[in-house]
Order: C-alpha cells, then structure tokens, then sequence
C-alpha cells in the first residue's frame, strides 16, 4: 500500500499539533519524511481549508481555527465537565445561583455542566438541554462571536415563543447580538423559562474564537439584587480561566492577530 495523500495531510498535522512554538517548511518536509515540492503543497492546501495557518513575520505554520475547533469538539462532555466544575462551583459559592456551562455543536447550543445551590431544589439548564439561542443568555452568547453564514442558520430555524417576552423577530434577535459584541455578555429575562433570569458571558478562545459560554441564573426578582457588573467580571474571570485549560486540552498554538475570516 502506497502513501496515499489523506496520510500525508495527516502526518502533517500530527507533526504542527506537536510543536509549541510551530514549524518552518522545512521542519515539516523532514519531519514528515516528503519533498520540499510536495510539503509546499499539501501545507498551502491545509491552510486554505483552515487546519493550519502561517504565521507571517515568522513563517512558522501552527494549526488553524479549524483545527482547534475540531480538536474541542472531540473533547468527551466528561473531560469538559471535569475542567469546569471547580469555576462553576466557585460561582455558585459567590452568588448562591446557579452556574452553568453551554457548548456549540455546528449550529446549535447545548448546556454540557451544572452547578446548583444546596438550597436549590429547582434546575433550569440540565445538562444536555439545548438551549435555543433566540431565547437563552448561554447561546446568545456564543452566537454573537459566529461567522454570518453560523448566524444565518441559526435564524432559519423555526423560533418558539416561550413566553410573552420571547423574542422571535429576525430584527430584534440581530439587534440583541449586536448588544452581546459591544457589551462582551448576553441576558435573558423572562424569554425561555418563565420567571428566569440568566446572564453569560463567552468562553474566549485565541486560536478557535467562541465555543463555550459560562453563565449564572436563577429567579428574576433574585438575581436582579445581584450587582450586573460584579456578575459580569466574574463570569469573565471564570471564563478567562477555561479557556487557558480548554487550549492546554485542545493543542498547543500561540495566537497571532485575528482568526477566523472564512472559516465557518
């Protein structure tokens, strides 16, 4: 059996993933054991799909906002859980809510980590929910930070009306993002379960953009005496946090400039 192409690409990637610091041309060409023609060439076709990118000032190739998306979506819900619990307990202890974390999966969102209360005896977010993004803080969240074509999608499913202050409107739900990027966290009140608020902020990612969101709810009438901008900076904290374990997990890449143009 030959050396077939999709092998090639695949050692190619193997080898990146594996070097912190990233790889010239030439580091891959004998790492991977190929010409310098062909490396050139399998490595130009990987960074036009998105699994690698060059790093310009010096021409160092590191895995792309492709890749770091594939490599967090193979993460098992249990080794995400296992990240997130100490940050989500930590939010509980503060606030006395509760705390959960949302996943994307292609376009929808779903809530893979809770934490609650002792006093609690009522949950919103069970793990596994899906939380639809015209109607949740932890998918609007995440929705905010996608690519147009990722919005769009989103938009062309059908939208539920929850309750009376569901928003369905194609309009106004382009609106509420846009207050979720200037702002950096999204809330509902009110729009999915009746009577609860939620607030979530994104799970920034430098090499992979928005995956996860992290967020905290409970009772409308309860959360509202908690101070918005002490919520907000801890979510962000805790959020900040994830992210750096969610990269150790995910692959090794420094960041350089901005990602994602082009890349759904």
């Amino acid at each position: 059996m030959g050396d077939r192409p999709l092998a090639r690409y695949t050692r190619i990637l193997e080898a990146v993933a594996a070097a912190p610091q990233g790889m010239t041309l030439a580091m891959i060409a004998e790492t991977v054991g190929l010409q310098p023609a062909t490396s050139h060439r399998l490595v130009n076709s990987l960074v036009e799909v998105g699994l690698l990118r060059r790093q310009e000032e010096t021409r160092v190739y590191l895995p792309g906002l492709r890749l770091m998306r594939l490599c967090l979506s193979a993460l098992t819900p249990a080794s995400v859980v296992d990240l997130a619990r100490p940050l989500l307990r930590g939010l509980v202890a503060t606030f006395g809510e509760t705390a959960y974390l949302a996943k994307l999966g292609g376009t929808t969102v779903e809530s893979v980590a809770m934490e609650v209360p002792q006093a609690s005896e009522t949950t919103y977010v069970q793990p596994g929910r899906v939380m639809p993004f015209h109607a949740s803080a932890s998918a609007r969240a995440i929705a905010a930070f996608q690519p147009e074509a990722v919005v769009a999608q989103m938009l062309a499913a059908p939208r539920q009306r929850f309750t009376a202050d569901t928003i369905t409107d194609a309009a106004q739900l382009r609106a509420a993002l846009g207050r979720v990027r200037e702002q950096g966290y999204a809330v509902v009140d009110n729009e999915l379960d009746p009577g609860i608020m939620s607030l979530a902020v994104p799970v920034r990612g430098e090499d992979w953009g928005v995956v996860f969101s992290i967020g905290l709810l409970g009772l409308s009438e309860r959360m509202r005496r908690h101070e918005r901008g002490r919520m907000v900076e801890a979510l962000t904290a805790a959020g900040n946090t994830m992210a750096q374990q969610l990269r150790g997990h995910a692959g090794p890449g420094p960041a350089s400039g901005p990602h994602g143009d082009g890349v759904e």
